[in-house]
């Protein structure tokens, strides 16, 4: 899951223990399900440290417009 860092690991002065650095705000990186719970909601701080990341993938779809010609057949009829 990607996740990107809150300015709570600055303001408390809070080393991630994964990655053994403080995480600048707007930073992004790769957590479990599990991590991402604990800097969330079950963490001794009481505060959200990471926002998950919805990144909104567009899917380009093509449109294919087709033309299609109409043709009179012209017929002439022989008068006997």
């Amino acid at each position: 899951m990607l996740v990107k860092a809150t300015n709570q690991y600055e303001k408390l002065n809070v080393k991630d223990k994964e990655l053994n650095r403080i995480l600048k705000e707007g930073e992004k990186i790769e957590v479990t399900k599990e991590r991402y719970e604990v800097l969330t909601k079950n963490n001794k701080y009481n505060v959200v440290f990471v926002k998950k990341v919805e990144e909104i993938k567009k899917i380009e779809t093509a449109t294919k417009k087709v033309n299609t010609e109409k043709t009179v057949k012209k017929t002439t009829k022989k008068v006997k």
